[in-house]
């Protein structure tokens, strides 16, 4: 597909959402939450801005906008190491919901969850690793699901989380899981990265109705993939907002810090370090793009295209991280500083939703489907 120019809605979208975040998730803020507070307000917020429905339909409570809008506003959250649901809920639970619900499952919980009614998460055990499973037994009367799921995204304080589980006879099985049922056990799993939130879900004879069941079997499989994709966009548009905000901060720093009676950043080593960032950055930033447009038109290179842009915009991001740090000296290194936190942000991001080997393993598995190689 060919790639659009960033036009004037998406520019003036990106605009909106650094002009907030610059309040709203301030370096002041931002340290209060990692150091224990808590971010209710930002996400209020943020669903208020209509950023959690902003690519759902209208006539669900949406914007009617695209996953390239998403896109933008994931990408602003990353640059501002935001602390808000808008992965759990809006980009994992809609977009299952999305993919996979009926109308009426639709019309029942999407438009709550993009108003902020309703929190939410997804739990894809054996997805990105086979460690985990949650299984499915079907009934007379739906589902019985058992099992566990480990650092799932937003889980704590989560309504409703949908679990990605697996029937002996049936295949994979989508359903909807109310936290607050009987059998439901969450409890939070801290990671290095305090501005995200993860946690441990624990099902032990969890009944679900037939009408919480999204996809079963050959239905669920393509809904899963079209979420894996979803969230590969989402995670590479955080990365590149991180590696922007570094590569800002560490040019900004450059100019002003003298050494030998000259900015250092007039010296040859350190600016062949700012440019390794640009142009990780530049490329990154290009195939997030193409990645948002096709996914969200549902090309047929979409996964390819996701799993590269995840790949190579989290790497970049955590290695620009790590070169930024260590140009303050020893004040890179301090608590008091951000960059620490983007660094630890941008490392949680290559772990999450697959890191760089699982994903390069999915580009070759799909070009070899493709007839490119092999």
């Amino acid at each position: 597909m060919i790639l659009p120019e960033l036009d004037a809605d998406r520019r003036a979208l990106r605009e909106v959402v650094d002009q907030f975040l610059a309040e709203a998730s301030s370096s002041e803020v931002v340290h209060r939450v990692v150091d224990g507070g808590g971010a209710a307000a930002l996400d209020r917020a943020v669903a208020e801005m209509g950023w959690v429905g902003i690519d759902v339909p209208e006539s669900l409570g949406g914007g009617g906008a695209g996953l390239s809008e998403l896109a933008v506003v994931l990408r602003g959250c990353g640059a501002a190491s935001a602390s808000t649901r808008l992965l759990g809920t809006g980009v994992l639970c809609v977009g299952a919901l999305l993919a996979a619900g009926s109308d009426d499952q639709r019309e029942r919980w999407v438009p709550p969850l993009v108003d902020g009614s309703l929190a939410g998460a997804v739990a894809m055990p054996g997805v990105f690793s086979s460690g985990e499973r949650v299984a499915a037994q079907e009934t007379g009367e739906g589902w019985v699901l058992d099992g566990t799921a480990s650092f799932v995204v937003d889980l704590v304080g989560a309504d409703v989380v949908v679990v990605r589980a697996v029937s002996s006879s049936a295949g994979a099985v989508l359903a909807v899981v109310q936290t607050a049922a009987d059998g439901v056990s969450v409890v939070h799993q801290p990671t290095v990265d305090r501005t995200r939130s993860l946690g441990r879900l624990a099902l032990d004879g969890v009944a679900v109705g037939p009408d919480a069941v999204l996809a079963v079997g050959s239905t669920a499989d393509p809904a899963i993939e079209a979420l894996v994709d979803r969230v590969a966009v989402a995670m590479a548009a955080d990365a590149v907002g991180i590696t922007s905000r570094v590569l800002e901060m560490t040019t900004t720093y450059t100019r002003q810090r003298e050494q030998f009676g000259r900015p250092i950043g007039s010296f040859q080593a350190v600016k062949h370090q700012a440019a390794d960032v640009l142009v990780g950055l530049e490329g990154a930033r290009v195939l997030l793009d193409q990645a948002a447009v096709e996914v969200g038109a549902g090309a047929a290179t979409a996964s390819r295209t996701a799993s590269m842009a995840k790949d190579l915009a989290c790497g970049v991001a955590a290695r620009a991280a790590g070169t930024a740090i260590q140009l303050p000296g020893g004040l890179g290194y301090t608590w008091a500083h951000d960059l620490p936190i983007h660094l630890k942000r941008a490392k949680l991001d290559e772990a999450l939703f697959g890191d760089g080997r699982w994903h390069r393993s999915r580009v070759v598995g799909l070009l070899g489907d493709g007839g490119l190689i092999g």
